[in-house]
């Protein structure tokens, strides 16, 4: 499959939960590997979303494919598989915007480094990476190609904006605003997915962790508030963005 840019995908077995690893070892003393751990900020924040899910299904789920079926005539994707293919390219398409981001601050060209920031904007794509790869695996057990690269329409206009940004703040968000759309995304794909059951658990899964992110990049904008637009549904991504 082809894509604005080519993202590896990862083969072998279903991988880790997304983003459980890192974030779990932040609360984890060293050496407890073998103890048991108190429940994470992860693990919260899931459970609270999961109110949420319930209530947005019926009218966010809808959403997802602008109010029609439509999709390209030759798309090995369809119905719920089209919905994961999606999911797929949007987690690329944040792997894709944070390396952009990772490549503009070591340059150099908005002012001096910041060592927080940078190392955030590694671990999130690094988060991302994995959810591609927990989506993919959805579609290789459906026997349906994975998605290694960045189909979606907009992805060109989000790069340029990255690369246009004349300081830290306006290269913060606009990562900030792909977190929010993301995070909305697959809290609509929890609602909307029907028939594979392992996708609701990835959406569901997936969407407070990128929650999160639109968190700590709020804090580096200055504690802008950020829940309102998670709860939201104006960023909700159609499928009728998907180009593959």
């Amino acid at each position: 499959m082809t894509g604005t840019e080519h993202v590896p995908d990862v083969d072998g077995e279903q991988p880790p939960d997304p983003g459980q690893e890192a974030l779990d070892a932040e609360e984890a003393p060293p050496g407890a590997e073998n103890t048991k751990r108190a429940p994470s900020r992860r693990s919260l924040i899931l459970g609270a979303g999961g109110v949420v899910l319930g209530a947005a299904g019926i009218g966010v789920g809808l959403a997802m494919d602008g109010g029609g079926s439509r999709r390209h005539a030759s798309s090995p994707y369809s119905g719920d598989l089209r919905t994961v293919a999606l999911a797929a390219a949007l987690e690329n398409q944040a792997v894709s915007a944070y390396r952009a981001v990772d490549a503009v601050l070591r340059a150099g060209r908005l002012g001096p480094e910041v060592p927080a920031l940078a190392a955030f904007v590694r671990t999130a794509a690094a988060h991302h990476t994995q959810h591609a790869a927990t989506w993919n695996a959805i579609l290789r057990e459906a026997r349906k190609p994975v998605v290694t690269g960045v189909p979606l329409s907009g992805h060109t206009r989000l790069l340029d904006r990255i690369k246009a940004a004349s300081n830290v703040d306006e290269v913060v968000s606009a990562v900030q605003d792909l977190e929010y759309q993301a995070a909305q995304t697959h809290m609509a794909a929890a609602g909307s997915l029907a028939g594979v059951g392992p996708a609701v658990t990835a959406a569901a899964t997936i969407a407070p962790v990128e929650a999160m992110h639109a968190a700590t990049l709020g804090y580096v904008l200055g504690g802008q508030p950020w829940t309102a637009n998670f709860l939201g549904t104006n960023e909700v991504l159609r499928t009728t963005e998907l180009t593959a």
